[in-house]
């Protein structure tokens, strides 16, 4: 006889001993599994099957992939008190098949006896524990008996939902068995398997530390239509708060609510991530909450801001007031992720990016490859009325990032002046806006002295939808720089753009100026760069510069030229460029604008006609023979730059032919 015939064989003797000797409750020869059958059944059980090969491949390929602290943490489990387990179950005499029920109305279990249990979804191997009287029944890893006796599941390292009750039919409500799933895996992991029919419903439920989920494919949780909507008591479908080491794979799942019941307040939010660290959430859709589908910050939480946070392949749509907000994060990667149709109340913004208080950090901000479209609001909004010049830098990154479809692609809103301007830089490269309403490109109301904003290869295509090209707020613009009139500034500015494009395709274009700088009220305009920035298509201009902006420069290769037949005013709208008087055909005369810091122009005399420049009242050109009110020429081929000072002059910086006579 074999090794495994001989096992099977003493199990089965000492089984019926059992019954001979009537100290058996029950006649467990049907139930009877053998020592060989249990080896088998190991490998091919609904939970023995899940825990052989979900994590396996998981690991450190698919949580942090720069950031190793939630793999580490969630990951590094002790397989030494799993081998002893699975010793433990082998060494048993035998193995009787019950139901949950059963077992729990087991109340003299022989501690060499090993129960495998039967119900649909809730299969498995449990021991009894006889030293162990106080662990709570959570129906999933511990089953108490009605005298108090505790029966351990046998598990590798992988927890499954469906164990501790779920019934996933879209008509019970799933919350306390969900719940009791998340607290077991804590230190561990859960897999939470598609629903049968319908989906799960649930209520709010809390995320502890170092815990790893996973989703089946096409799995579906969705909120009940009665989450709080009363302060303070505000609850969310996903609670992620002031824990630690969370790691969340979708594999492509949605969390929804039934927004037709969440048309009132903005708080039911899909995910809460509120003072926790070391949180990565990816491949899953948040989806028609009545607030955001992700929401980071401090919610309820005593520590005042999240830390290293990743969101990653994930589609937050059709939410109530925005597909994601910040509000107070060191440590935000957001990677190819999609916020699209937001609708219901304001900002309805794919992405809002909005601090509470002046505390509040927005440090380490990467937005890549991320998709902003058919939102009410804009695609990405960063407001920032509550920083002031005692916060933290701001450090915020849109690389690759694309909008269509929005009221606005981008806006920069809102920083304040003086004491209330907070320090820092908001980047955006390579980035695209299409077919927004308004501008592809927005400053409104950013003072001069606070966060900087840098524009850096970004292209703005067939925007201006709505065909108003005097609206005080995009005036027609792909990329505009301007105030509202609710937000009232003294100085607006300190931004930069570098190879920037308006584009316009249309067969009727709609587009009228590429780059704008334009005053509401009271306020100035200064500090303002433009390198390499151009149009295309459309007819539009490059630049629409108030006149009363300061400290603008422009430098543009290849330089743009514009031909004076006539005379006529020179505006800001010509900085950096070559102006001649090609065409012409007798003197002209042209009125310089009143000097700014770092405004230049270059004037070219090509027509064999005499140019003359000629500074407004109280200004004058500095020459080696004094300040002039004017100058001019008539040698074709002359050239002369000026460049504008801070003391109303203009500077002669360089010189071809001559300009005095």
């Amino acid at each position: 006889m074999s090794k495994e015939s001989n096992q099977e064989h003493e199990a089965v003797e000492a089984a019926s001993r059992v019954n001979e000797e009537g100290t058996g409750q029950r006649n467990m020869k049907e139930a009877l599994i053998s020592r060989r059958k249990l080896l088998a059944t190991l490998g091919i059980g609904g939970a023995a099957a899940l825990t052989a090969g979900i994590w396996k491949g998981a690991g450190a390929t698919t949580a942090f992939a720069k950031d190793s602290s939630v793999t580490e943490s969630v990951y590094g489990q002790s397989k030494k008190e799993q081998a002893k387990q699975l010793l433990a179950l082998l060494d048993q005499h035998l193995c009787l098949a019950v139901k949950l029920e059963e077992l729990r109305a087991e109340e003299e279990p022989d501690p060499l006896t090993m129960y495998y249990v039967t119900n649909e979804g809730q299969e498995g191997f449990f021991y009894y524990d006889p030293s162990d009287s106080t662990t709570a029944d959570n129906t999933g890893t511990v089953l108490v008996s009605s005298n108090g006796k505790r029966f351990k599941r046998i598990y590798e390292d992988t927890l499954v939902a469906s164990w501790f009750g779920t019934k996933a039919d879209g008509v019970t409500n799933d919350t306390q068995a969900l719940q009791a799933a998340l607290n077991a895996a804590s230190g561990s992991k859960l897999f939470i398997p598609k629903q049968r029919a319908g989906y799960y419903l649930t209520g709010q439920l809390f995320i502890p530390s170092q815990i790893a989920i996973e989703l089946d494919p096409g799995t579906i949780i969705q909120a009940v239509d009665t989450l709080s909507r009363v302060a303070p008591a505000y609850e969310r479908l996903i609670r992620i708060k002031s824990v630690k080491d969370v790691y969340i794979n979708g594999n492509g799942a949605t969390l929804r609510m039934n927004k037709a019941a969440y048309t009132s307040g903005e708080q039911a939010h899909i995910f809460d991530i509120s003072g926790s660290e070391n949180v990565v959430v990816e491949n899953i859709n948040a989806n028609d909450s009545g607030g955001d589908g992700f929401y980071v910050g401090y919610f309820e939480s005593t520590i005042l801001f999240s830390k290293n946070i990743v969101l990653r392949n994930c589609r937050a749509n059709n939410n109530w007031r925005q597909g994601l907000s910040v509000i107070s994060v060191d440590g935000l990667l957001v990677e190819n992720c999609r916020f699209t149709n937001t609708k219901g109340t304001a900002p309805q913004s794919g992405v809002d990016i909005e601090p509470n208080s002046q505390l509040d950090l927005l440090k380490n901000i990467r937005f890549i490859g991320c998709v902003a479209e058919g939102n009410t609001g804009r695609g990405f909004l960063v407001t920032l009325l509550k920083p002031t010049a005692l916060s933290e830098s701001i450090d915020i990154v849109f690389d690759r990032c694309k909008t269509k479809g929005n009221s606005y692609g981008y806006s920069m809103n809102y920083g304040g002046d003086g004491a209330k301007a907070a320090p820092g830089e908001i980047k955006l490269i390579d980035c695209i806006a299409e077919g927004e309403q308004y501008a592809g490109f927005s400053d409104l109301s950013f003072s001069a002295d606070g966060v900087k904003r840098s524009y850096i290869r970004c292209r703005a295509v067939n925007c201006n939808t709505v065909n108003q090209p005097d609206d005080p707020y995009s005036f027609g613009s792909s990329f505009i720089l301007t105030t509202v009139p609710q937000q009232t500034r003294t100085a607006i500015g300190n931004a930069v753009y570098i190879d920037c494009e308006s584009v316009d395709l249309r067969t009727s274009p709609l587009m009228k100026r590429g780059f704008t700088l334009r005053k509401n009220k009271t306020e100035i305009i200064r500090n303002v760069q433009y390198f390499n920035c151009s149009t295309r298509g459309g007819g539009q201009s490059l630049y629409s510069i108030d006149p009363v902006s300061e400290d603008i420069y422009a430098e543009n290769s290849p330089v743009g030229v514009h031909s004076f037949v006539a005379s006529g005013a020179i505006s800001l709208d010509l900085i950096g460029s070559q102006i001649t008087n090609a065409g012409a055909s007798g003197e002209i005369s042209l009125t310089l604008p009143a000097a700014k810091g770092s405004v230049a122009y270059t004037f070219f005399v090509e027509a064999p006609y005499r140019l003359n420049l000629v500074t407004p009242s109280g200004s004058t050109i500095l020459t080696p023979l004094g300040g002039r009110t004017s100058i001019g020429t008539d040698a074709a081929g002359s050239s002369i730059s000026l460049l504008g000072r801070a003391d109303g002059k203009w500077a002669i910086t360089g010189i071809v032919g001559d300009w005095l006579l």
